[in-house]
């Protein structure tokens, strides 16, 4: 850790790095915090990419964040030194903005304020961001064959049908729409302070996409109930509904092809009744 607290304290020589802490970032990063005074927050934080390939991706992540912050109500984690890459203590790493605030609780949220995040991204101007981003991640594309039947092979019978019809939904809209989308509105990446939103992280998997896809992820955390209440119209209200279906087909899929999940039963519990919403909600719409 001697490396690492020697970039930090060259970065940022004020700030308490050796009384700091370490967090996680799972296999692509971790995040040097260091300690503030009681009842205050740090300033910054170091994040060290873990392998060559996230190190790769850090300055044009780091570029999009700084384009894309001065338009969002928020605040963001934005860049405060510049990427320095092949360094002892990691392949790359940049001092970022500390974001205040914790995770909402899930399963409730207020539908005006979560229309407000989706309308803020809708927003920001292409300009901005455009040639930053990353096109789809995930696209329907990955739906061919042998991923449809991986997933009907683990679905009961009565679910299959409200499988296809999700299926048939998102080829309807394919290309429908563009805009920004953060890529993951969820947990502790959205940061709320007395149910006010005061900050969003994480903006690794943002993409030029379609932006009801940000609808659709505040649904896995909030409700699928949020999702017509909190939509800017019903076109988008109904094609978020089938990206909901698209998570939830995609987790089984996924789960499948790593050998499955210890408890099934689970699993089904939580995608099920999101596969059921999105072909009532959306592919019924699209399809009619």
């Amino acid at each position: 850790m001697s490396s690492e607290l020697d970039l930090a304290r060259r970065l940022d020589p004020v700030l308490a790095w050796a009384e700091g802490f370490v967090e996680e970032g799972g296999d692509d990063h971790l995040v040097l915090v260091p300690a503030a005074a009681p009842g205050a927050a740090p300033a910054a934080v170091l994040r060290l990419a873990r392998r060559p390939e996230v190190a790769a991706e850090l300055g044009r992540r780091m570029e999009l964040l700084h384009a894309v912050s001065p338009h969002l109500p928020w605040a963001s984690p934005e860049p405060l030194s510049e990427v320095i890459l092949d360094h002892e203590a990691a392949p790359a790493a940049v001092l970022q903005r500390f974001v205040i605030g914790g995770a909402h609780a899930p399963h409730e949220g207020d539908p005006a304020v979560l229309r407000s995040v989706v309308e803020a991204l809708a927003a920001v101007p292409c300009t901005a961001w455009g040639p930053l981003a990353t096109g789809p991640y995930v696209s329907t594309a990955r739906w061919d064959e042998a991923g449809r039947e991986t997933v009907l092979g683990v679905l009961p019978p009565e679910a299959r049908g409200a499988a296809e019809q999700v299926w048939a939904g998102l080829e309807a809209i394919e290309g429908e729409a563009s805009g920004l989308v953060h890529g993951d509105l969820a947990g502790h990446n959205m940061r709320w302070r007395h149910e006010e939103l005061v900050g969003v992280i994480d903006w690794d998997h943002a993409a030029a996409w379609d932006p009801a896809i940000n609808l659709s992820h505040l649904a896995l955390w909030h409700g699928v109930g949020i999702v017509a209440p909190a939509a800017p119209d019903e076109r988008c209200a109904t094609r978020a509904a089938l990206w909901v279906g698209h998570h939830a087909l995609f987790r089984l899929r996924r789960a499948a092809e790593d050998g499955g999940v210890r408890r099934w039963e689970r699993l089904l519990r939580k995608t099920l009744p999101r596969l059921e919403f999105a072909a009532a909600s959306g592919a019924s719409e699209v399809l009619a």
